[in-house]
């Protein structure tokens, strides 16, 4: 066993992907979806948005305050399960999906809302799974716990 997860997609990547074709299609193929207000429509976006950046931020800033590494190709040094890490296994992926949500409020960006389902199915399947599958084979019973008090997403 190579001491990095073996992960399929590389996260920060998939962060910048799905929004850029959000944009794209937006522009090529609007959808042209009408939302219920455009005031009370960038509020609740600014406010998603403020949420994620908290998530993925404060996901980062437990990884380094418990020493390990951030970067998903780095092996795993220590088990976090402080700050976000209580309420769910995955911050800052969770953050990820949620920024993307939040952007298609506060810019009426309609492929934003659809690119969020399919951003959370690639970092699922091509990123948390196999995450999971190493850290299981690293850390054995207290990472076995941890999948049985903490959820993976919500």
């Amino acid at each position: 066993m190579a001491d990095a997860p073996a992960i399929k997609l590389y996260p920060p990547y998939l962060a910048i992907t799905a929004p850029v074709v959000a944009v794209i299609l937006d522009w090529v193929a609007p959808l042209g979806w009408d939302f219920a207000g455009p005031a009370g429509q960038v509020a609740f976006g600014a406010a998603l948005g403020g949420f994620a950046l908290w998530l993925a931020v404060s996901g980062a800033r437990a990884f380094k305050a418990a020493g390990t590494n951030v970067d998903p190709k780095q092996e795993a040094l220590v088990l976090v399960e402080t700050g976000p890490y209580r309420l769910t296994r995955n911050p800052m992926y969770l953050g990820m999906v949620t920024l993307q949500i939040a952007l298609g409020f506060m810019f009426s960006l309609e492929w934003s809302l659809v690119a969020a389902p399919i951003l959370w199915a690639a970092l699922n399947w091509g990123v948390v799974v196999h995450e999971e599958t190493y850290l299981t084979q690293k850390f054995g019973e207290p990472y076995k716990a941890l999948l049985q008090r903490t959820r993976r997403w919500i």
